[in-house]
């Protein structure tokens, strides 16, 4: 009872989410002070810096800590650490992607690509997407301002936090802060943004269960905190991750279509993305 005062996280499991939050800000700052620049530290601040959007999404569903304080200095930390305020993904994620699922409302929608090339589609997705959410998102402090008071608050804070934090990283040391800082932060932003293709692309919309395609490895769920049971996470957005495998066992996997649920991440983006033998569009 002392521990859960002292440090009120409310899964044990995100002991893991920490864990990996705190190694990567210590390679993100061995590197931009100069301690140690070796190659090798690099594909690890990239792995980490994926981990850490993710991180970020699961917290925007299910709050880490018992306390509003604790949670309220934990966004401001992930903000800074992946480069874009936490909040910024509530309306585009939360609210539309999760409510209106590759509806004309979701600016991750996979009809946004149509290229003959699946590949291209890949490429290309992340870009289109962004450039759909600029040009249709509505103002989300305008709203909050009066619907939600708090969250605008903390949404003021944390851009007004990552933004003077950025800048005073480019003016200290520019060529670092790009390097090790912007680069693993575009890095993950590109990655949680184009896995939207492969999770949702060819299912089908209309069904309660085969909106989504899931990946059951046992190394890539423990990486990014099972957010390979998509289709447990869609039913039940609220749930901590690590409910997600159980809730696909029993609730999910005798309802989904077989074609939906496959071991390796890397065989899919093989397959769907390289050879196209699993793309629908090859076929049409």
């Amino acid at each position: 009872m002392l521990a859960r005062r002292i440090f009120p996280l409310r899964h044990r499991a995100d002991l893991r989410a920490l864990a990996f939050l705190l190694v990567l800000n210590v390679l993100v700052a061995v590197q931009w002070l100069d301690i140690s620049r070796h190659r090798y530290l690099l594909l690890p601040t990239y792995m980490l810096a994926f981990a850490a959007v993710v991180i970020k999404h699961n917290h925007n569903h299910c709050l880490t800590f018992a306390g509003r304080g604790w949670n309220a200095g934990f966004e401001l930390w992930l903000s800074v650490l992946t480069g874009q305020p936490t909040s910024g993904i509530v309306t585009v994620h939360n609210d539309l992607h999760h409510g209106h699922n590759n509806s004309e409302k979701d600016f991750v929608r996979c009809s946004l690509v149509r290229f003959r090339w699946n590949w291209l589609n890949l490429i290309a997705f992340p870009f289109v997407s962004v450039a759909t959410m600029y040009r249709h998102k509505i103002s989300d402090s305008k709203r909050w301002r009066v619907e939600r008071p708090a969250l605008y608050r903390q949404a003021i804070m944390e851009r007004a936090v990552t933004y003077l934090a950025l800048v005073c990283l480019l003016v200290w040391k520019w060529s670092a802060t790009l390097t090790y800082c912007v680069g693993p932060w575009l890095f993950a932003q590109w990655a949680i943004v184009s896995i939207n293709l492969l999770q949702h692309q060819d299912c089908d919309f209309d069904s309660r269960f085969d909106h989504s395609r899931n990946w059951t490895g046992k190394m890539l769920n423990w990486c990014l905190f099972n957010n390979g049971f998509h289709t447990a996470h869609h039913l039940y957005p609220g749930a901590h991750w690590s409910q997600l495998p159980k809730l696909h066992d029993r609730r999910v996997a005798r309802h989904i279509s077989p074609s939906l649920i496959e071991t390796s991440l890397v065989a899919s983006v093989w397959r769907r993305f390289v050879t196209g033998e699993d793309w629908r569009g090859s076929r049409k």
